[in-house]
């Protein structure tokens, strides 16, 4: 299938966007990544002591799988043979997940079985609030007695829509994103034209909101299309405290609502996933 990348942009969200937050009682979000990134990254941190972690949280996350590790770049320990594994600790209803690496640490809400949005200050924040504790005193504990030193941060909201009242595929992709539209390439085509556009807009000097509208197809469902919609915010926060990011979170969720808000068609938000009167 043919995509299409849009052109990359660099420009201020306007202010107007953060008057009022958006709530709604049936979002599309699918997954949300809470992500803390070190450096320098704990550079004693050995396999070996995964095992150890992981028997202070394996009733809660009973299953262990290993990754690649994302950014290898900054994950490279002068004289490590190999790089270490990123490991995903897995809960037993595989909504929750906790991955670590040697610098980072991050958790991810997963949609499952139909389970609703749990909000972000609800459940999401306090959940990786509380296993991010648990890992910074096993850290101090067990590996090194320095504190952890955040640099990087990342907030991450995924949205997916399946065919549906209102988007039956690409073509239905301006009825949710309100200035979305697909090129034209004058020339006679058949099936449903692919796209896959990145925008970048710097709201802040240590805060930035990637964008990606894809299209897809579910191979589950007889390759329906899908349409994604993923939201990122991200910023090198210059080697902060646990507290010093506590406040980037906030301000990055804040520009994701607004950015949501902003970007999404409102009669989409009223009659499909029902915006609460209060915010709009």
């Amino acid at each position: 299938m043919p995509t299409f990348s849009g052109r990359i942009v660099n420009r201020q969200i306007k202010a107007e966007v953060f008057q009022m937050p958006l709530t709604l009682k049936n979002p599309p979000i699918n997954e949300v990544v809470v992500a803390s990134y070190f450096n320098p990254p704990l550079a004693k941190l050995r396999s070996e002591h995964i095992g150890l972690f992981w028997e202070k949280i394996k009733d809660d996350f009973p299953t262990v799988r290993q990754q690649l590790p994302a950014n290898v770049r900054e994950d490279i320990i002068p004289n490590d043979v190999f790089p270490m594994p990123r490991y995903w600790f897995i809960g037993s209803d595989e909504i929750n997940l906790i991955q670590i690496q040697k610098s980072a640490f991050m958790f991810n809400w997963r949609r499952r079985n139909g389970h609703t949005y749990p909000r972000f200050h609800k459940h999401i924040k306090p959940t990786f609030d509380k296993y991010y504790g648990v890992f910074d005193q096993f850290i101090r504990t067990e590996v090194s007695r320095d504190e952890l030193v955040i640099d990087l941060c990342e907030l991450t909201y995924v949205n997916t829509l399946e065919r549906c009242e209102f988007w039956e595929g690409p073509q239905d992709t301006k009825k949710v994103i309100r200035s979305f539209s697909i090129t034209d390439p004058g020339l006679s085509t058949s099936g449903q034209p692919g796209f896959d556009c990145k925008y970048l807009h710097k709201v802040s000097r240590d805060l930035e909101l990637n964008i990606n509208v894809r299209s897809g197809v579910n191979p589950q469902q007889s390759n329906a299309p899908i349409l994604v919609f993923e939201i990122r915010a991200s910023g090198r926060i210059g080697g902060v405290t646990k507290t010093g990011s506590d406040q980037w979170f906030q301000r990055a969720h804040d520009s994701i609502n607004a950015c949501f808000k902003h970007i999404t068609s409102l009669d989409v938000q009223k009659n499909h996933w029902g915006l609460l009167e209060d915010s709009q």
